[in-house]
C-alpha cells in the first residue's frame, strides 16, 4: 500500500471514528430530560443546551474554513456555541433560558453542520492531495472532543 493509500485509510478511519463519537455524544445528551435542557446545574457554567451545540460547533469552527474553505451557514450559532453567553462584569451568568435557541433549532444546526462537514471530509478522502496538510491531526482533535 502506497503512502497516499495509507493516508486515505487513516483519514477514512478518523471519519468513521468521528461519526461514532457523534453517536456516543448523542446518546449522552438523550439522557437529559427535555425539561432540563435550559437548566444550569453548575452556577458558573452554561446551560445544558449550550453543550449540545458546543460539541458540533467546535468541529465546525475547527474544520470548516481552515480545512475546507466552507462558508458558515449560521455565524451567530457558530459564535454562540463556541463561547456561550458570558456574564457581565465577571459575576455569575445572568442569561435566561429564552436567550437560547430552541432544541429544534440546535438540532437543525447540528444536522446541517454534520452534513456539510461529512461531505467535505468525503471529498477530501477522494482527493487527498487537495486536502489540508494537517487534516489528519484536525480530525483527531474533532474525534477527541466529540
Amino acid at each position: 500500500m502506497g503512502a497516499t493509500a495509507s493516508a486515505v485509510r487513516i483519514r477514512h478511519d478518523l471519519h468513521t471514528r468521528l461519526i461514532n463519537a457523534r453517536i456516543r455524544t448523542d446518546e449522552v445528551f438523550r439522557i437529559v430530560r427535555e425539561d432540563a435542557l435550559y437548566d444550569r446545574p453548575i452556577a458558573e457554567r452554561h446551560r445544558i443546551i449550550f453543550y449540545i451545540g458546543h460539541v458540533e460547533a467546535f468541529d465546525w469552527n475547527l474544520l470548516s474554513q481552515r480545512a475546507f474553505g466552507l462558508t458558515s451557514f449560521h455565524p451567530s450559532f457558530d459564535r454562540l456555541f463556541a463561547f456561550g453567553i458570558d456574564p457581565v462584569g465577571g459575576g455569575l451568568p445572568t442569561d435566561k433560558p429564552s436567550d437560547w435557541p430552541s432544541r429544534e433549532e440546535v438540532d437543525r444546526y447540528n444536522a446541517q453542520l454534520r452534513s456539510e462537514l461529512d461531505s467535505a471530509i468525503s471529498h477530501a478522502l477522494r482527493r487527498p492531495s487537495e486536502g489540508h496538510p494537517q487534516l489528519t491531526a484536525m480530525l483527531e482533535v474533532a474525534v477527541d472532543t466529540g
